[in-house]
C-alpha cells in the first residue's frame, strides 16, 4: 500500500509516516510539499490512499482540494489532515469529495483508525461535527434511542441507499450497486434528507454518523 503525504512541514511528513508505519509495516510513503508536487507524484506514482493539509503555499484550502481531486483520473481516496477543523471546512472539505476529515489535534490512534475506515470505504466525520452546526437538534438528533433507520420512516430502498452513502458512493455509484437510475437515487434523497432534518447529501452522511451508523450497519 502506498500513501501519498501532501503537507508543506517536513517534520510533520515525517511524523505522519511513524505514526503510520505501526498500522501497516508494509506501507510505502510519497511525499510533496505543495499542491503541483502532489498532483506530479500523483500521476507519476499510484497511491492507495492521500493525506491532503489544507494550507499549503500558494493555493490553499477547498479550492486546493478541489484542484487537486479535479487533476489526478483516476483519483485515489483524498484524507483531509488538517490544523483548522471547524465545522464549516469539514462540511465543504466531505463536500469536495474528501472521504475523511481528520483534525491535527487527533491522536496517532485515532489517525490510524481513521485511515482504516477509509480504506474500507467508509468516510471519517471528527466528533466536532457530529452535532448540528446551529446548536440546535434536528428531527433525527432529538431522537437519542433511535437505533434502525426504519424508525425515521425511510422505506428498505431508502435505508440501502443511506448505507451506501456513508460507504462514500457518489449518487452515480449508488445507482449502480442497487441497479436504478440516478434519477431514482435523487428521489429517494429527498424523503432521507427530510427525516434527517439536513439540506444536502454531505449533511445526511454526518447526521447518519451523528447518530452512530456506519459502514458496520
Amino acid at each position: 500500500m502506498r500513501i501519498l503525504i501532501v503537507d508543506d512541514h517536513p517534520v510533520m511528513r515525517g511524523g505522519i509516516r511513524a505514526c503510520l508505519h505501526d498500522l501497516d509495516v508494509t506501507i510505502g510513503f510519497v511525499e510533496a510539499a505543495d499542491l503541483q508536487e502532489a498532483v506530479r507524484e500523483a500521476k507519476a506514482e499510484a497511491a492507495d490512499l492521500v493525506l491532503f493539509d489544507l494550507a499549503l503555499p500558494g493555493v490553499s484550502g477547498i479550492e486546493a482540494l478541489t484542484a487537486f481531486r479535479a487533476s489526478v483520473d483516476p483519483c485515489p481516496p483524498v484524507v483531509v489532515f488538517s490544523a483548522t477543523d471547524d465545522p464549516g471546512t469539514v462540511i465543504a472539505a466531505l463536500d469536495a469529495g474528501a472521504m475523511g476529515f481528520i483534525p491535527k489535534t487527533s491522536t496517532p490512534a485515532i489517525l490510524q483508525s481513521a485511515l482504516r475506515l477509509v480504506l474500507a470505504h467508509g468516510i471519517y466525520v471528527p466528533p466536532t461535527v457530529l452535532r448540528r452546526r446551529d446548536g440546535t437538534p434536528g428531527s433525527a438528533a432529538a431522537q437519542p434511542g433511535l437505533r434502525k433507520l426504519s424508525e425515521l420512516g425511510l422505506t428498505p430502498r431508502q435505508q440501502q441507499v443511506c448505507a451506501l452513502m456513508v460507504k462514500g458512493r457518489s449518487v452515480k455509484q449508488i445507482a449502480r450497486d442497487l441497479d436504478i437510475s440516478a434519477a431514482t437515487v435523487k428521489a429517494h434523497l429527498q424523503p432521507i434528507l427530510r427525516a434527517l432534518a439536513v439540506m444536502n447529501r454531505t449533511e445526511a452522511i454526518v447526521a447518519l454518523h451523528r447518530l452512530g451508523f456506519s459502514i458496520a450497519d
